[in-house]
């Protein structure tokens, strides 16, 4: 659906008309806003577009700020080696840091030459035109048979403003959205777009490293 489906969708959803007078232009524009924050969401709480990038450091670093092109880092490896997410006042020399929405600190410095890669969800443009649509690469790469999930967070944030008395202050739809402990876990909308992710390729559980305890590095396990 382009952004004219997706408004008009909603729209009919909550038994609001559309037109040319000052009302219907007001909520044409809310509407608008509406699904460009939908897809942002929605890339930001699945993995339903993923690119890979690299980038080569040309001298000493140990942190570095993300360009606001990423809207999020997903893995990182520097020169083929994964990096793991550690304590950022106690980081390994295999690790890395969050300390900020858009700055990262390394558990080793780099030096010239090295290669990070990293996995990445880039931030889309902004829904504009009537045809602009989520499916396409510029838009978001949301393909269309998720596209019901950005109707279900429209009607959510539309429901107050538009006068959906039934659907409940868009409590409603904000369940079906996301669930109803807003985590996005099964049966919800993000949920099927994260079950359908990872069950693309495999079904396989990837496991994670374990945590180092106290017992795999003494035999000590009290101080006395």
């Amino acid at each position: 659906m382009n952004l004219s489906d997706l408004k008009l969708r909603t729209s009919r959803i909550l038994g609001v008309a559309t037109g040319t007078d000052d009302d219907a232009v007001d909520e044409d524009d809310f509407l608008t806003r509406l699904a460009n924050e939908s897809v942002i969401d929605v890339l930001v709480r699945t993995r339903v577009h993923v690119r890979d990038a690299t980038s080569t450091f040309t001298g000493v670093a140990s942190e570095f700020d993300i360009d606001d092109s990423v809207l999020k880092m997903i893995g990182i490896k520097m020169n083929g080696n994964v990096l793991y997410e550690g304590d950022r006042d106690a980081l390994n020399d295999d690790e890395f840091a969050y300390v900020g929405f858009s700055r990262i600190v390394l558990g080793t410095p780099t030096k010239s030459g090295d290669v990070m890669s990293f996995w990445y969800t880039p931030k889309p443009a902004a829904l504009v035109n009537p045809t602009d649509d989520p499916a396409t690469f510029t838009f978001g790469r949301i393909p269309a048979q998720f596209h019901s999930a950005l109707i279900d967070y429209m009607c959510w944030w539309a429901a107050d403003k538009l006068g959906d008395v039934q659907a409940g202050r868009g409590e409603r739809y904000r369940t079906t959205y996301e669930g109803q402990d807003g985590l996005g876990g099964a049966g919800s909308s993000l949920g099927r777009i994260k079950l359908a992710v990872n069950m693309r390729g495999t079904s396989r559980r990837v496991a994670r490293r374990r945590e180092v305890l106290v017992s795999d590095v003494t035999n000590r396990h009290w101080i006395g």
